[in-house]
């Protein structure tokens, strides 16, 4: 691996700046509930309701997503930091088994963070390879708003390298 350039090392400081939601996504693995963590998501189209979301080609996640045809995409809350973590880690696990609601998929649903503020379940309609990821656009053909009330909301922020919320003051 070559050591990154001035205009690279500067991208990624610009990136890190670049306050974002976090989301968990959720498929199965050997059929249990398995969930990556990323901030690259965004709102593609409201009609027909589609999500674009963007997993590093060679993580587990992409290569299930690929070969399904299908993801779920759980939008996380503070309460949820620990699990953010879990989902983040690079190289290790996945399995979030006991942070989900899932019935196998007898349902046609993807597992679904407990109460996130919010979950999509997808249905691939395109991916593209750009560099080392891949680029998925989900029509979303499930929505599930969580059990909190929108006073109650608190979401789950990645910013400057670190998990956040909204209320917090920058370093």
């Amino acid at each position: 691996m070559s050591e990154p350039h001035g205009h690279e090392l500067g991208f990624r400081e610009a990136m890190r700046l670049l306050a974002a939601g976090v989301v968990m996504v959720t498929t199965r693995i050997d059929g249990r509930p398995w969930g990556l963590t990323i901030s690259a998501c965004c709102s593609l189209s409201a009609t027909p309701p589609q999500i674009l979301i963007s997993l590093g080609t060679q993580t587990v996640t992409a290569r299930q997503v690929r070969s399904t045809g299908r993801f779920g995409l759980s939008l996380l809350s503070t309460s949820h930091r620990a699990l953010a973590e879990v989902g983040a880690a690079p190289g290790a696990p996945k399995f979030v088994d006991e942070h989900v609601d899932d019935d196998g998929g007898d349902s046609g649903r993807m597992p679904r963070v407990r109460d996130a503020m919010y979950h999509l379940d997808c249905v691939v309609s395109d991916c593209n390879e750009v560099a080392d990821h891949t680029v998925f656009v989900g029509r979303v053909v499930q929505a599930h708003a969580g059990r909190s009330s929108l006073r109650a909301l608190e979401p789950l922020i990645y910013f400057d390298r670190s998990y956040r919320s909204v209320g917090d003051g920058l370093p």
